[in-house]
């Protein structure tokens, strides 16, 4: 909070992307500031195994709600974004649960033997980013596609 402070002090945009709660506190800071949060799934049984020591996803939407209420930028990151081998889940969940954020950024699992298993991960990755467009363009949402998730 401290460094935050110091940068926003010197006219700095800070941008802040955790595993963790983000305190409520960040919105008394700059409102250049952009906050956001890395989410993959909703499966807390997953996010044990993979973010082990991560806070629940749950709680890290939640405090993200929280600062966009309070008028900050947030945005989220869904990357490494798994393949149904690894977990099966619904995006268009996952997505609606964060439909107040004002940027999504999506992108797939790289340099993963598991995933370049999945014999159609690239069909998977093109339907998943298409749906992440369409969700981000009916929504009003900034999104970016990470280079080389669509092929």
């Amino acid at each position: 909070m401290a460094a935050i402070k110091k940068l926003n002090d010197a006219q700095i945009k800070v941008s802040v992307l955790t595993k963790g709660i983000l305190p409520a506190e960040l919105s008394e800071f700059s409102k250049a500031n952009e906050y956001g949060i890395s989410l993959i799934s909703l499966d807390e049984d997953y996010r044990k195994k993979i973010e082990p020591g991560a806070a629940p996803y749950l709680e890290r939407i939640e405090s993200l709600k929280i600062l966009h209420d309070a008028g900050c930028k947030t945005w989220i990151s869904m990357e490494p974004y798994p393949t149904p081998n690894l977990i099966e889940q619904n995006l268009t969940e996952i997505l609606s649960t964060v439909e107040f954020v004002d940027k999504i950024i999506f992108g797939r699992t790289n340099y993963s033997k598991k995933v370049s298993a999945f014999a159609t991960n690239k069909e998977f990755y093109n339907e998943c980013a298409a749906l992440v467009l369409n969700f981000c363009r009916n929504h009003s949402i900034a999104c970016h596609i990470k280079h080389g998730t669509i092929t």
